[in-house]
């Protein structure tokens, strides 16, 4: 296995993880690997918001003052509801 350095770890941050491996029953360099595996497995956030990816899902051409574009389907005939 490799060997990671790490410097100038704010001394706070530094006491969270020695906690979490106390809670964790592990060794220290332990703890900070189950963290960094944790990390990566996680899936990235999204560079943009929710209201930006939902902007982008409809195409450009449909949006409208009113956002709602009627659709012209005169050929399709409406629902029979009878």
């Amino acid at each position: 296995m490799s060997d990671i350095l790490v410097r100038n770890i704010p001394d706070d941050l530094k006491r969270q993880i020695e906690e979490r491996a106390r809670a964790n029953k592990r060794r220290l360099s332990r703890e900070i690997e189950a963290l960094l595996k944790r990390a990566l497995a996680a899936p990235r956030p999204s560079e943009y918001g929710l209201g930006e990816e939902l902007h982008m899902l409809v195409p450009p051409e449909l949006w409208t003052d009113d956002f709602i574009q009627p659709r012209d389907n005169a050929e399709r005939p409406g629902p029979d509801f009878e």
